[in-house]
């Protein structure tokens, strides 16, 4: 993600320069085209960041069973060796 960010910089810093020296339409559409980028990026990246954290508690004599996406429990609990 850092390097999204660094070429998303840079895409600002051009395009502020593109205004500076040619003023027009496009040059500032690309400003703010090149302003949002920037930050939907940083949104993204605050609300993934945010995903990734799990906490769990468990007490005596349960299971716990944590997973990143959808899972299938079968045979909790069970001596069996299940394949």
């Amino acid at each position: 993600m850092r390097y999204v960010k660094l070429l998303l910089v840079v895409a600002l810093v051009g395009s502020i320069g593109w205004v500076i020296a040619e003023p027009g339409f496009e040059p500032g559409l690309a400003v703010v085209a090149s302003i949002s980028a920037l930050i939907s990026e940083s949104l993204i990246e605050k609300r993934n960041t945010r995903r990734a954290q799990q906490y769990q508690s468990v007490s005596k004599s349960s299971v716990g069973v944590q997973a990143g996406r959808d899972i299938t429990i079968k045979h909790i609990g069970s001596n069996k060796h299940v394949e």
